[in-house]
């Protein structure tokens, strides 16, 4: 009962953030725990089914997302009739063909089994391909809450005629606050990390989902650091990794109902930060303007979905201003350029992004650079490019630098 009055009241004093939703110019990514969707069992999740159905149907079509991370599902059909109604032939979505306790696609285990959900708008995202991480992995199967693997979406998202590679990883990780789960989602967490440093290094890709856990604290009382520890001390230095809602956590937030902070989180990697929108991450509690009982009654989902915005061009990011490499304190060179372009950085820079684009906007090569000493040189690889006009885009601290190119 109490958790109940204290989230009625906490709903009703905190602003309402109506512009939550998406936007047409904007990549709007979300997770959302759906709380046993559509499980035959009364006590899993909402008893009304359909009453459940139809809330996160409404949910979804007032978002109006990009992506969608879902964890959670269990009756697929009714997924499938929920993703119909978001627009006919507009939405492509896959489920993981794994679940807890559960290897493939069949059997009892699957069927009831809380299975991760990716939903993806088709007129954004091409290309796409998804599978289970460390699938072949002991340890991951039975950190990962016994075969609950992450669920990876790989794809080409376009905006405006910008095109970039994605990949993003949906995870529901080990429930639980003792110090079992805590040690076994901790070690999941390592191993995730490990395998992205090891093949992942320089993708843009973001990790969603329900952490189980939040990113400042940790809800095992026994220890002093989150389970996310391994990912979390590798972003808030701004290396490899950025906790995009850490800030929430921070400000008091929360993103389920009874639990007085956000367990369902976003994490971008350095590649995706110049185009990361710094003031996007929300917790959507104002889904009760769609839903008006979604707390009282918790008739829809025990936790609030999350989004956050990424902007393919920057022009969100009023800060960041085009500048030319001579007004940047670079040198760029040979122009035409064959086998590779060099550039020469007159001081030093930390966590530069460099690109390339064709003139139709089509990014063609990515990388980063964690540390940029001062007059040293950096070789861009041009070998693999037809002959044609490019444009090397650089960003880093607020700063994006355009320089057009040709290679011979």
């Amino acid at each position: 009962m109490w958790r109940i009055c204290f989230f009625s009241l906490w709903v009703l004093l905190a602003p309402l953030q109506l512009s939550a939703q998406s936007t047409d110019t904007t990549l709007d990514v979300a997770c959302w725990n759906i709380e046993w969707f559509g499980s035959p069992a009364l006590t899993n999740g909402p008893v009304n089914k359909d009453l459940q159905e139809a809330n996160v149907a409404k949910v979804l079509q007032w978002m109006k997302a990009d992506l969608y991370g879902l964890v959670e599902v269990v009756d697929t059909s009714r997924l499938r009739k929920v993703v119909d109604s978001l627009g006919t032939g507009q939405f492509g979505f896959s489920v993981s063909p794994y679940c807890s306790n559960a290897t493939q696609p069949s059997g009892n285990a699957w069927l009831t089994g809380q299975k991760l959900v990716f939903i993806w708008r088709k007129s954004v995202f091409a290309n796409v391909t998804t599978r289970g991480m460390m699938r072949s992995s002991s340890s991951a199967n039975t950190n990962w809450a016994t075969g609950r693997f992450p669920f990876l979406l790989s794809a080409t998202a376009t905006l405006a005629g910008v095109s970039r590679n994605l990949h993003v990883i949906l995870v529901h990780a080990k429930a639980g606050s003792t110090q079992s789960d805590h040690d076994r989602r901790r070690a999941g967490v390592q191993e995730l990390k490990d395998t992205l440093d090891l093949y992942y290094s320089t993708a843009s890709t973001l990790i969603i989902g329900d952490y189980n856990d939040a990113l400042d604290k940790p809800i095992y009382t026994g220890a002093t650091v989150t389970s996310f520890q391994p990912i979390v001390a590798d972003s808030t230095d701004a290396d490899h990794y950025r906790s995009i809602t850490l800030p929430l956590a921070r400000a008091g937030q929360t993103s389920m109902i009874g639990y007085p902070n956000v367990i369902d989180n976003h994490i971008i990697s350095n590649e995706l930060v110049p185009f990361f929108i710094a003031s996007s991450p929300k917790v959507l509690t104002d889904v009760v303007q769609v839903v008006p009982d979604y707390v009282t009654a918790e008739n829809t989902s025990d936790h609030f979905p999350v989004m956050s915005r990424f902007d393919w061009n920057g022009t969100v990011l009023t800060s960041v201003q085009a500048l030319t490499l001579s007004e940047a304190g670079l040198r760029a060179w040979p122009n035409p350029a064959m086998r590779s372009l060099y550039v020469r950085t007159s001081e030093a820079m930390r966590d530069v992004a460099i690109r390339i684009y064709s003139v139709g906007g089509t990014e063609v090569y990515a990388t980063t650079r964690r540390h940029w000493m001062l007059g040293e040189t950096v070789e861009v690889p041009t070998t693999a490019l037809p002959s044609g006009i490019y444009i090397l885009e650089l960003r880093t601290s607020g700063r994006r630098v355009l320089h057009r190119f040709v290679k011979d």
